[in-house]
């Protein structure tokens, strides 16, 4: 999955030793993020039979769509996540989001063109939108994580990336521990198309880090089909079991 230090780095890592956010110990090889080669190898990626519509696990490779798709249709078109939210994904993401180890960065980065490469359907858009974060919320973070790992792949695929064609209007409680319903109306009017041009007629992607029940992303592309958007492709780090 990446490289392995160079002899500045380890250097650096010398006055400044590296301990690996999964498993605590010392990192002696360092990629440039805190995770060691042990660890990165236990991540766990998804490759488990999935809904082929929102890339959520399913009991068995016969099934191609969900429970949740077949009743209720999304309103994005695609949805894929390259690993499970376990551990140590799971502590390299929280490290990233709350501690800022902005250094992850190039770990995600990396992870997500290793799967656009594969699936070259995700990459060939007309632009990348990362979730947006509420104000409020982008002060206290100090960052937005979605739009860091976005900008990397921009760049990399000179896709456009247009964060400020939409807003996160409505400040939302956390979802942890909410059902399906209070998720929807918790997110509902949540976002709001301040630049219709960039999406009208568009193939969009977004990106996020983390999706469990599709609530966030689901709210996000309803509010692009009212702008006429034409194909919304979903693209996270992880998802929940």
């Amino acid at each position: 999955m990446s490289h392995r230090q160079g002899i500045g780095e380890g250097l650096l890592n010398f006055f400044f030793p590296q301990h690996c956010v999964g498993c605590g110990g010392y990192i002696a090889e360092s990629a440039g993020y805190p995770l060691c080669a042990e660890c990165e190898l236990k991540i766990q990626t998804f490759v488990s039979p999935y809904c082929l519509t929102c890339g959520r696990p399913v009991g068995s490779f016969r099934q191609t769509k969900c429970r949740r798709c077949r009743e209720k249709p999304f309103s994005f078109d695609i949805a894929r996540a390259i690993t499970i939210y376990d551990s140590p994904m799971k502590e390299a993401i929280q490290a990233f989001k709350y501690r800022k180890i902005i250094s992850f960065r190039l770990f995600f980065i990396n992870l997500l063109i290793e799967f656009m490469n594969g699936n070259p359907f995700f990459r060939e858009v007309d632009a990348i939108l990362p979730v947006p974060l509420h104000p409020t919320r982008l002060r206290e973070r100090e960052f937005n994580q979605s739009e860091i790992i976005a900008r990397g792949i921009s760049d990399w695929y000179h896709v456009p990336l247009i964060s400020k064609a939409v807003d996160r209007v409505k400040k939302t409680q956390s979802q942890v521990g909410l059902s399906m319903k209070e998720r929807r109306l918790n997110l509902l009017g949540a976002f709001e198309v301040k630049n219709a041009a960039l999406v009208r007629h568009q193939r969009i992607l977004i990106i996020d880090d983390v999706i469990t029940s599709r609530s966030t992303v689901e709210s996000l592309s309803a509010t692009l089909r009212r702008s006429e958007c034409k194909t919304i492709l979903v693209l996270a780090l992880a998802t929940g079991k």
